[in-house]
């Protein structure tokens, strides 16, 4: 997408938003990841949506900040600081442990009085009130959690052996595993939360091949949706790399319903 971006704002975004962008796509990347994980997606999806990855501190472009261990925390704080982008239209997507962040960022949002998202889309990420997906911060070593994050693709096999890389990584994976696990407590911040459906369509991809969340975990979403679907496409935990083409088909598919939807109604 082509056009003017204002000046890029510090914190949890790596640029602005695009000021002509008839569609804002807010993008939550996985556990021990980054904003980076989205870099190939400007390219692949429709003209008119422009892609916003949200980097988390304590990590690539914000490595020296203190990071978060509790979900309601992190939620409320994301809220407050992407309220000023979420003037207009907008979805917001989030890959496994980042699906989420992305849904209770948004429910916070939504609590305070905020806009909603045309739509929410999660990725290969177990429903809010299922047990996490991902195991708990202190279960393995460090070598095994490598090795756990190699086999679902997470992780690239030159880094095992590597002990002074997984001495800057481990950490990080542990920490976005509390907060993983920190909801059932926090409650998103709200319990109420994990009882009700939002005035929200979620829209849910499940990788047939994913080794870690299989389609029913996903497909449990259902219960905090106004409207709901869910689409199982080729691949595993990490879809969107493995097997792009068929991934970004029908999101794009749904994209260009919302595109349709944000130009009628514009801001």
């Amino acid at each position: 997408m082509s056009g003017p971006a204002t000046a890029a704002p510090a914190g949890c975004l790596v640029r602005a938003p695009r000021e002509d962008a008839p569609l804002r796509l807010f993008c939550f990347h996985h556990a021990g990841g980054g904003a980076s994980f989205f870099g190939p997606w400007p390219a692949r999806v429709l003209p008119g949506v422009d892609v916003v990855p949200v980097q988390l501190p304590g990590r690539e472009s914000r490595f020296r900040e203190r990071r978060f261990t509790d979900a309601g925390t992190l939620a409320e704080a994301l809220a407050d600081e992407l309220a000023p982008w979420l003037d207009r239209p907008y979805a917001v997507y989030g890959h496994s442990m980042g699906a989420l962040i992305g849904f209770a960022t948004v429910a916070a949002r939504m609590r305070a009085g905020g806009r909603a998202p045309l739509a929410l889309f999660v990725g290969a990420y177990a429903a809010p009130h299922l047990t996490p997906p991902l195991p708990p911060a202190d279960l393995y070593g460090d070598a095994d959690l490598a090795r756990l994050l190699v086999d679902l693709g997470g992780l690239h096999p030159q880094f095992l052996g590597r002990d002074d890389w997984l001495r800057a990584l481990l950490p990080i994976v542990r920490d976005d595993l509390r907060i993983c696990a920190s909801h059932r407590e926090a409650g998103l911040p709200d319990p109420e939360v994990a009882k009700q459906r939002l005035p929200l369509d979620i829209r849910a991809f499940a990788g047939a091949d994913d080794a870690l969340v299989d389609p029913g975990a996903v497909h449990a979403w259902e219960r905090y949706a106004r409207e709901f679907r869910l689409t199982t496409v080729p691949g595993g935990h990490f879809f969107p790399r493995e097997a792009p083409e068929p991934f970004f088909e029908e999101l794009n598919r749904s994209l260009a319903g919302l595109l349709t939807e944000a130009r009628r109604t514009g801001t």
